[in-house]
C-alpha cells in the first residue's frame, strides 16, 4: 500500500513490508530524491516517486527506543523492591495484629 505521509529530514521511518528502519538525511525536491540512511550505517538514494509507492510509517529513533528498554528493564526490578525470598514473609496487604496495652 503506497504511503501517503511524506519524507521529513531528520525523522525515522520503517518499511512496514520488511521492518527495515532509516532515517532520512535530505530531501531534494528539485531532483526529486530522498537520501536515506539505514539503522546499520548504510546510505541510500530512491527517487520521491519510490518513496510514495513505498509503504512506510513513522517511528521513534532507535537511541530513543533504547531509553524506553531500559525502562521496562527499571519498572521490572522496582516491581521486586520490598519483596523477601520467602513469600510467607511478604504480608503486606494484611492487617496489622492487635497490640494489647
Amino acid at each position: 500500500m503506497p504511503t501517503d505521509i511524506e519524507p521529513i529530514e531528520g525523522n525515522w521511518y520503517e518499511a512496514i513490508e520488511d521492518g527495515t528502519r532509516f532515517y532520512v538525511v535530505t530531501v531534494d525536491e528539485d531532483e526529486g530524491i530522498v537520501e536515506l540512511q539505514h539503522d546499520d550505517g548504510t546510505p541510500e538514494e530512491i527517487t520521491l516517486e519510490s518513496w510514495h509507492e513505498g509503504d512506510f510509517t513513522g517511528i521513534i529513533p532507535p537511541d530513543e527506543m533504547e531509553l524506553f528498554d531500559e525502562s521496562a528493564d527499571q519498572d521490572d526490578d522496582a516491581q521486586d523492591y520490598g519483596k523477601t525470598e520467602n513469600p510467607e514473609d511478604d504480608n503486606w496487604g494484611e492487617p496489622l495484629p492487635e497490640i494489647d496495652e
